[in-house]
């Protein structure tokens, strides 16, 4: 088993599902432009019988999306400056054959990102602003509090389908352009939210808290003992 997206390359694979998401979206009469001042985020202006608003690009290689908290989870980088979140994402975290796209509606998705923040400080796990949050898209487990949230892509299907095939055979001038304009959200470059481990504190403080997302166990009742052979 291959995954032909992790063989093209980081960027060329990201490029390909941006091109995904800008395809899906002229699929169902959507018009894009890149926002103005926005620098390399992926943020657009779309238009839609005659209405325009404005719409963040994700894109995801494990179905799961992220936005991070900012203020302890009273507002959401990037997302509370849009109406709708566009999202790319593969049918397979392992082996990818094809790429569905989807639209949601932001304020939805902010309910479920606000959802996932509570579920997981309640069971006092670190949140930490302004660094990425993940919620599945898939179903998932309410009693898990890093589940919280999910099913997006079953409340919301979606509204494209492509192959890797059709995708890499190459898409028209405008959306080729529109993707190589864009760059990726820091969030979007790593696939969990792995703070940065500076110390062994830091290493066994991030142990507790990925092990109390597995179990729904407070993180303050896990209890670790750290053991080094010389």
């Amino acid at each position: 088993m291959t995954n032909r997206l992790k063989e093209m390359g980081e960027s060329a694979a990201w490029k390909l599902m941006v091109s995904a998401a800008i395809k899906g979206a002229k699929h169902v009469g959507y018009t894009l432009e890149r926002r103005p001042g926005r620098g390399l985020s992926n943020t657009y202006n779309v238009t839609k019988d005659g209405k325009t608003q404005s719409a963040s690009v994700r894109t995801t290689r494990d179905r799961w999306i992220a936005f991070p908290p900012l203020d302890d989870g009273a507002r959401w980088k990037t997302l509370d400056d849009v109406e709708l979140v566009l999202v790319s994402a593969v049918n397979d975290r392992l082996n990818p054959q094809n790429v569905d796209v989807y639209l949601f509606p932001a304020g939805e998705v902010r309910k479920r990102f606000n959802a996932s923040y509570a579920a997981r400080t309640k069971q006092g796990h670190v949140v930490r602003n302004d660094y990425g949050m993940w919620v599945t898209l898939d179903k998932g487990d309410d009693q898990v509090p890093s589940q919280v949230g999910h099913s997006l892509a079953l409340d919301y299907p979606a509204i494209a389908h492509f192959t890797l095939d059709e995708l890499e055979a190459g898409v028209e001038p405008e959306t080729k352009h529109l993707a190589d304009e864009a760059a990726p959200e820091p969030e979007e470059t790593v696939s969990e939210d792995v703070p940065p481990l500076m110390t062994v504190v830091d290493v066994l403080n991030f142990a507790r808290t990925k092990i109390a997302a597995l179990t729904g166990v407070s993180a303050d009742a896990i209890k670790l003992d750290l053991k080094m052979g010389v």
